[in-house]
């Protein structure tokens, strides 16, 4: 029997499970789990502008059942480790297909290249577009 109150909850998943064990689809993982709300989460780190040794915990959040993205980054922040800088995306899959569509991307001041590379190393490599499109038509 599937808790659908519990669906509403955000599930966290490292993209190296989704990878290793769901054959690198978001999808995959939300249909064996019955879920709906999924932030993928990558730790890197990197050696950036002459800096080495700098951390990330980037993080995409997918989601049905959430009106904005305050509760994503709250629990995101929560769970990020205290000497990592968060970079977040959120996709409101339940608006897939309309004028309010959009990745909400938190700007934390590393730059864009930075920052939207380490969000679609996740979206690519977690195959999210295909589970945004499944979302959005389900």
């Amino acid at each position: 029997m599937i808790d659908h109150a519990s669906d509403h909850a955000a599930h966290f998943v490292p993209l190296a499970i989704i990878m290793s064990d769901f054959d690198g689809a978001l999808q995959t993982y939300m249909q064996r789990n019955h879920c709906h709300n999924v932030v993928v989460t990558m730790p890197v780190e990197m050696d950036v502008a002459g800096k080495q040794g700098q951390k990330f915990f980037a993080a995409v959040a997918v989601t049905r059942h959430f009106d904005s993205v305050e509760a994503i980054r709250d629990a995101v922040h929560d769970e990020c480790p205290t000497d990592h800088d968060c970079v977040l995306a959120w996709v409101p899959a339940d608006r897939f297909g309309t004028d309010d569509f959009g990745i909400y991307v938190d700007d934390i001041g590393v730059g864009d290249v930075l920052q939207d590379g380490l969000i679609a190393e996740i979206i690519d490599q977690a195959q999210i577009e295909s589970a945004v499109i499944a979302l959005g038509q389900s």
